[in-house]
């Protein structure tokens, strides 16, 4: 029945600060996607569909501050009103208090992957779809994606591990605007956004009577779009579903390419709940003590920097990682792995 109450208490503590994070960040994705509105056919209709479409990975993100927030909130409530103190002269310890914010965070963490396999890769493949009409030499025919720059037309049957273009058509054309040369590509591996490889590909060249047939098993290719538009077309590295990650990653192994960028990403995905863990048993110590020393207000606003800095400890060491090659496994988890030990150091010194 107590820990019925602590749940109930958390959310109630939580539940309000994903509405205003939500509500702050959302209006900012929203204000950023209204500069594009005019270019091509988008419109804001569009816009405000994309936004809400990012809203998922927005919480995702802020996820970390949210439960930290969330549990000194639920946790501060009770402090305020004695009912921690009663708690304790109960014979309730710290930990035994924490145990539903652990359960809760857990949880949450569980639902956290299963949406990053199933349901934000899909919502953010349906707003690049729709962010596509920014792009007046882009379109969309079914499954398959068309754009054209200068003298080439480029088309892509689908992607695989969302990331890996397939079943890509590259027609060159003459001063004329017909076709001289046709390059078909089993697939096609993104190295950056005007570096792409082509695989298992047939030149097909029509300068004479004769199409010249040509067998090649790697050919570069240059796009001519940006980073940006590169996006409505594969799926960004926070849209990548972990088991598509996974096998992306073991295809790039198997092909003798550099995976270290999508290791460190994948580490990241996976640390999570350890990270969820950690910020909501974080929330509990900050909250403990004497109100009159220092105003909940107060004990939010320190919640808040230390959460802000988590997420920017985490954003530096990825940089870090990805720059000096360091070791996925450890730059994921170390700062999660730290929140943690703090959390629970904090909380056995104030038994």
């Amino acid at each position: 029945m107590l820990d019925r109450y602590l749940f109930v208490a958390l959310l109630r503590g939580g539940i309000p600060v994903v509405l205003l994070l939500m509500g702050l960040f959302g209006f900012l994705e929203l204000a950023e996607q209204l500069e594009d509105v005019g270019k091509g056919s988008y419109s804001s209709n569009d816009a405000l569909r994309v936004a809400a479409l990012h809203l998922p990975r927005l919480l995702i993100d802020l996820l970390p501050v949210t439960c930290l927030l969330g549990a000194i909130v639920g946790y501060g409530g009770l402090a305020r009103d004695l009912e921690l103190g009663v708690l304790r002269t109960s014979g309730w310890s710290l930990l035994r208090i924490a145990r539903p914010v652990m359960l809760m965070t857990f949880v949450i963490g569980a639902v956290v992957l299963a949406a990053q396999q199933w349901l934000v890769p899909v919502l953010e493949g349906v707003a690049s779809d729709l962010r596509s009409a920014v792009y007046a030499s882009s379109s969309r025919d079914d499954a398959a994606y068309w754009t054209r720059g200068g003298d080439r037309l480029l088309r892509v049957g689908g992607v695989a591990f969302g990331r890996q273009p397939v079943d890509v058509d590259v027609y060159l054309l003459d001063d004329k605007g017909l076709v001289r040369e046709i390059q078909r590509a089993a697939s096609a591996d993104v190295l950056a956004p005007r570096e792409w490889l082509l695989r298992n590909v047939t030149r097909v060249r029509l300068d004479g009577d004769t199409p010249i047939v040509e067998q090649v098993a790697v050919l570069p290719l240059e796009p001519d779009f940006d980073a940006d538009q590169i996006y409505t077309l594969i799926n960004a590295d926070y849209a990548l579903a972990p088991l598509d990650l996974i096998a992306y990653i073991r295809h790039l192994h198997g092909n003798d390419l550099d995976a270290h960028r999508y290791e460190v990403l994948l580490w990241q995905m996976l640390s999570l709940p350890l990270g969820l863990v950690a910020m909501g048993l974080l929330g509990l110590p900050v909250v403990v003590g004497s109100t009159r020393s220092l105003s909940l207000g107060a004990r939010i606003a320190i919640g808040g920097a230390v959460g802000i800095g988590f997420y920017l400890l985490e954003r530096l060491l990825t940089q870090l990682a990805l720059l000096y090659r360091l070791s996925p496994p450890l730059t994921g988890l170390l700062p999660d792995l730290v929140a943690l030990g703090v959390a629970v150091w904090l909380i056995l010194s104030r038994e």
